[in-house]
Order: C-alpha cells, then structure tokens, then sequence
C-alpha cells in the first residue's frame, strides 16, 4: 500500500527547446560545467525523496536519457528515475498528468521545472516540510513573464493569472507563480481530471488545479522575498548566460568561504566538480573546468585554463598561459610560462620552462609523458610521446624529444632530435 505521507518527486522537462535555437535539447545545456538538468537533480538529491520522475518530449527523450543513464541517473528497470513521454506539448497540467502515469496513487508530490537550475535545496527542503499543500512564490521587481499570484483580503490563496491573460492591472502585480509545488497526489489526479484548456493559450494549466487543491486543503505559499534570482527559468540563450553568471558567482563564493584566495572572482570562470584546498591563490583570467583537484597552497594562473583530469599537489605551480587536461603535477612542481601539459605526469619539484609542449596525440591515439622528481625541461622543449624524461634530468632548450627516446635520470640532452650530451654517471 502507497505511504499517503510519502514525498515523490516530478520533473518538468518535455519542452522543445525551440527559443533556445540550439538544435538540441535545453536540458543538456553546458551550465558552469553540468549539464542544466543535472543542477535541478542536486538540488533534489538532498531531500531524500521516495520515486523520481520526469516528462521529457518525444523530440529529446533519446540524448536525455543516454546522458541520465551514463551520468548515474539510471532510468532502466528498477532505476532512480522513471521516464514519462509527453506525446505533444499541451501544458504544464498535461505534462503532469503524464508523469503521474509512472508515479503512486497517494503521496505528496514535489514537481518542479527541469530549467530552473538557481533552485537550492534548502528551498525545496522549506517546502516540502510544510504540513500540507505548498506553493513557492517570488517577489520580482520585473515579473514580467511569470503567473501573477493573487489573493484574498483573508490571504488566502484567489488564484494565479499567467501574462498571456493577465490584464495590465494584473501585471502591476510583483508577487509571481515560481513554478514549484508540493501537492497531494490524490487530489492532484482529480483536479487534473477537471480542467480544461479555456486560456488564451489553449493549454491545461498546472496552476489551474494547484489553486484548487491549496484552496481546498488548506494549503500555504511559501514566497522567496527576494528570491528573483533563484527562480530564474532559462527559456532563452539570454536567461541561459544569466543563470551562468549566477552559479559562476555562487560556486567563487562557496571556494572563497572554503579559504581560496580569489584576486578576481569577475575575470576567474571555476566549474562545478571542481576541488581546490585552502591557501591555493587564483589569479585573474583563469578558468579551471570540472573534473579538476588542486591541493592546499597552490599557485595558478593568470591566463591559465585547467581541464578535465587534471591533479595538481599541495604547493605546485600553474603559471600564466599554460593549459593542462589529464595532467598530474607533484608536490612543488612548477609550469609557468606558456606551456601545454597534456596526459602528463610531472614529479616533485620539477620545472617546466617557457613553452614546453607535451605532444601527446599521434592522430589517431593520446599517449602518456612521465617527467621525473627535479627534472628541468628547457624553455621551447617539445616531448613526443610516449616518453619519460628521468628524475633529475635536463633538456636544453629547444631540444625535442622523439616518442620512445627516454632520457635516463641525471642526464642532459639536447638538440633537434635530443641527444645526450654527457654520459650517465
């Protein structure tokens, strides 16, 4: 038998995508390093929901649900998330009713939109442990766009207007509709069962049958007084780099608070899934994309990017216009100037000097450079790999080093292509 008191989750993501103009769907969207939808998901995760379910459009469901299925969201049997399909898109009530296909009978029901990715999880938390029915509301200084929420002189809630039917008195309303409910499942089926489509758009409301059921119920709004930020959608390419500059500000917050010393969080672009100790100073024009760790009391930048893959020590160095991806550096190692360390693997203390490349791909297949503890690459090397330059080495500058070429430990090479220039000792 259902649990009536259980909290079930419902995600709105069946739309075109078709003011974004990119070709594919909305919800893939790169945001700070995530996909869009992926941002909606964590804000979810947290709240320890029972069954997860979300409406997707015929149009995006494949790549939708191949990137769910890689990133861990699994929508097969037995899965954290169950798909719905919503043949045509009829409305935000039609959606539900279609994911309401794959959830229980009874329940509470968290539904919100796969575009909303400002969305923090102790907003959801506030509304899902209200007693009964909720409503998030937000003040906006330009509602323009949003439902208009109205009510009572008693307060209670009268109704929610969406623009397309609103009258310009209406629109003078600050108060907006964000989008995001906590209702009973039972009596969401049954209002659901009623509406009809008798808009300016043509369409099945959600808002229509939400209004009944906190009417009815006794339900709450719960409004973010200064919340226009958080509940922002992103519908446009626009809104999309909004919502970019937003979490960008966020996450610099969340690194700074952390003990991160950031010179200037304007010109420095960090991503999510990105891990970097206290006392690491970041100096300005950096980027650093997910999938990157740096340890405590590290050094980089300016102009420096970090790519997926890449490991920097406690106390290395990554200097100005040096671009790393799949590259490891030792404690105290240090890149500095003009460089390019690709499938790299750099020991303690060693120095990489001036414009040093590390050519990992053949044109086919990458492959792995090892430059030992204390090795000294001269300024214009170029390594082929796959090589290994030992601890303690030395390459002049200039030299390349040809695939498979290893240079011993303690030993100086030189030259186009690199010889040694003194036996081993």
């Amino acid at each position: 038998m259902a649990d009536s008191s259980a909290l079930h989750v419902l995600v709105l993501a069946g739309g075109n995508s078709t003011r974004t103009r990119t070709g594919g769907p909305k919800a893939l969207l790169d945001l700070c390093g995530l996909p869009l939808l992926e941002h909606v998901f964590r804000a979810v995760d947290p709240l320890g929901a029972g069954q997860h379910a979300i409406v997707l459009g015929p149009k995006h469901r494949e790549p939708i649900e191949a990137w769910m299925n890689k990133a861990g969201r699994h929508v097969d049997a037995g899965g954290q998330w169950s798909i719905a399909i919503q043949p045509e898109a009829r409305g935000t009530g039609d959606a539900v009713a279609c994911g309401l296909e794959v959830l229980p009978q009874e329940g509470r029901l968290l539904i919100l939109c796969g575009d909303t990715p400002l969305l923090s999880p102790e907003t959801l938390q506030t509304l899902a442990d209200q007693d009964g029915d909720a409503l998030l509301t937000a003040l906006c200084q330009d509602p323009t766009g949003y439902g208009r929420v109205l009510y009572e002189e008693s307060g209670r809630i009268l109704r929610i207007v969406e623009e397309a039917d609103a009258d310009e008195e209406i629109k003078q309303v600050g108060e907006i509709n964000a989008g995001v409910y906590v209702l009973d499942i039972a009596s969401l089926r049954k209002a659901l069962a009623a509406a009809d489509n008798d808009n300016a758009q043509g369409e099945f409301y959600l808002t229509d049958a939400a209004v009944e059921i906190l009417r009815s119920n006794e339900g709450v709004c719960v409004c973010l007084e200064d919340g226009e930020a958080e509940i922002l959608g992103v519908n446009t390419l626009q809104q999309h780099a909004t919502a970019q500059y937003l979490l960008r500000e966020r996450r610099l917050d969340e690194l700074m608070t952390a003990g991160v010393i950031i010179d200037d969080p304007n010109t420095t672009f960090i991503e999510y899934d990105v891990e970097i100790g206290p006392g690491t100073r970041i100096h300005p024009c950096t980027v650093i994309r997910a999938g990157v760790q740096v340890g405590a009391g590290c050094e980089i930048g300016p102009f420096a990017q970090l790519r997926v893959g890449t490991q920097m020590a406690e106390g290395s160095v990554i200097g100005n216009f040096v671009e790393t991806k799949n590259a490891s550096l030792a404690a105290g190692a240090k890149a500095k100037h003009l460089t390019y360390l690709g499938d790299a693997e750099v020991g303690e203390r060693a120095n990489i000097g001036c414009g040093t490349i590390t050519a990992n791909y053949d044109g086919k297949n990458k492959h792995r450079t090892e430059i030992g503890a204390r090795a000294f690459i001269g300024s214009g090397t170029v390594l082929v790999a796959p090589v290994r330059v030992g601890a303690g080495a030395m390459t002049a500058a200039g030299s390349v080093v040809l695939k498979g070429r290893h240079v011993e430990d303690d030993s100086v090479v030189a030259g186009v292509p690199a010889r040694p220039l003194k036996p081993v000792e």
